[in-house]
């Protein structure tokens, strides 16, 4: 084996050991495959390698094989309030043996894909001028994206899959090896970044994160659909898996708690990227740099919404007034007026 030119002599491979085995266990772990991809990233992303995050559950540190950081906004114009990026936290697997996905058999919407960071709250709450109720809407379903190609039509999805695994001459499956090596690690990670993204009390900027889990394999990608009469399988380069995560004391939302990573085939992440994720996410910062005053407050006046309260919100986005909030009070006065006295105020 070669050595650079200032290689010290003793500096070699022991008695025994040759280079073709030091080849063969280097390609067999995950860093030639994690290298690639990072290296992949790096034409569009800053990328940091082995990111480090801490496991809520055991407060312990961890690693992501890759972070991955786009700015999605031009930073020698006038400073926006909402500053957009997307961020990509990247685990790496490579294998012979193939993955399994279970596919469902429909497109589901899932309420925290993408993940969101940086601002107060991941919701608007809404007023209008023709009814005294406010509404509260996610940003994505408020910027008119919740039916973006990205999020609804594009993967196929899955709520669980594993890995072949040989046992003899057969293949077995592996249970919960996917869960704990690829989705559950990713999510935490995920988890951290959107903590520790939290503003400041007093913040008046924000840096507002789309947060994506990816699991790349080197290894092939079968999908099994369930027919009446058989299963079939297909080879399938993205599936967006979907997980439900409830809070140690659920509120009454746990049951939309649904999250998702996507994992993709190493082949296919360049396309995946170009064609799909930041299509999106350019999307995405158009209507958040349009909005910022807006998003950075998280409080939003939409005209006609007891009339219309579901068409075209995006369009209708303005940012609350002080006139708004008078006409508001005057809504809720002359309806506390109705509720006590029956009848309708004089100036109705």
């Amino acid at each position: 084996m070669k050595g650079t030119h200032n290689n010290p002599p003793n500096n070699k491979l022991g008695s025994g050991l040759k280079k073709i085995d030091v080849l063969e266990a280097v390609s067999k772990s995950g860093y030639p495959l994690q290298t690639t991809i990072a290296n992949l990233l790096r034409t569009k992303f800053h990328v940091q390698e082995e990111w480090s995050y801490i496991d809520k559950d055991t407060q312990g540190l961890r690693t992501m094989d890759i972070l991955a950081e786009k700015r999605l906004y031009d930073f020698t114009q006038i400073e926006p309030r909402v500053r957009p990026s997307l961020t990509l936290l990247v685990e790496c697997k490579q294998s012979e043996l193939p993955y399994v996905f279970f596919l469902s058999s429909g497109k589901q919407q899932v309420p925290y894909f993408p993940l969101l960071a940086g601002l107060f709250k991941n919701t608007l709450d809404i007023t209008t001028d023709d009814n005294a109720s406010s509404y509260e809407f996610s940003l994505l379903d408020a910027l008119g994206l919740n039916s973006h190609p990205f999020l609804i039509k594009e993967p196929q999805y899955c709520m669980s899959f594993t890995k072949c695994v040989r046992k003899g001459s057969n293949l077995e499956l592996s249970g919960s090896e996917s869960y704990h090596g690829i989705i559950m690690p990713i999510l935490k990670a995920m988890n951290h970044y959107q903590k520790i993204e939290e503003p400041g009390m007093t913040a008046f900027y924000f840096d507002i994160h789309i947060i994506i889990g990816i699991g790349v394999l080197d290894a092939p990608m079968i999908g099994v659909e369930k027919s009446k009469k058989s299963q079939n399988l297909m080879l399938t380069p993205w599936i967006r898996a979907v997980r439900h995560k409830t809070d140690k004391i659920p509120d009454w939302r746990h049951r939309t708690r649904l999250f998702a990573i996507d994992i993709i085939h190493k082949d296919f992440l360049q396309p995946y990227l170009d064609n799909h994720i930041l299509p999106f996410a350019e999307d995405f910062s158009k209507l958040s740099l349009k909005h910022q005053h807006v998003l950075a407050s998280g409080k939003a006046f939409v005209k006609g919404m007891g009339k219309d309260p579901w068409r075209n919100i995006e369009k209708r986005l303005e940012p609350r007034k002080i006139s708004a909030r008078i006409n508001r009070s005057r809504l809720i006065g002359k309806n506390i007026f109705r509720f006590l006295t029956g009848r309708k105020s004089k100036n109705e």
